[in-house]
């Protein structure tokens, strides 16, 4: 698959992640079970899509990554796992989260158009 392929299903994933982060952050707790499920799948697919990216750019198998990878996979793996977390069991602190998740996501999204480090 070509890189302009991965690049779409990328971004696509992460706006539909958002989205249904968002919308889960501003419902009830009994009615987010289908936003939390999703937004889990379009994790998975920013994480698949995000190493396409990464063989589409010549890196070898098995190769050491740069930093401005590491950081990214750090900032996701963070968004993913304390993400869910605050949606599942600190209701109050939700939106919160939300903009802190997308002031990383700024963050992930300069790293990868510049390729710091």
């Amino acid at each position: 698959m070509s890189y302009q392929f991965y690049k779409i299903i990328h971004v696509v994933s992460i706006v539909l992640f958002f989205a249904l982060y968002m919308s889960a952050s501003v419902k009830d707790s009994k009615k987010i079970k289908k936003e939390v499920i999703f937004s889990g799948v379009a994790l998975i697919l920013i994480l698949v899509s995000g190493f396409g990216l990464i063989a589409r750019l010549g890196m070898a198998h098995g190769a050491e990554w740069p930093m401005w990878i590491k950081l990214k996979v750090a900032i996701w793996t963070t968004i993913g796992i304390v993400g869910h977390t605050v949606l599942k069991r600190y209701a109050a602190h939700r939106l919160k989260f939300f903009w802190i998740g997308f002031v990383l996501l700024i963050c992930a999204s300069y790293l990868a158009n510049y390729k710091i480090g």
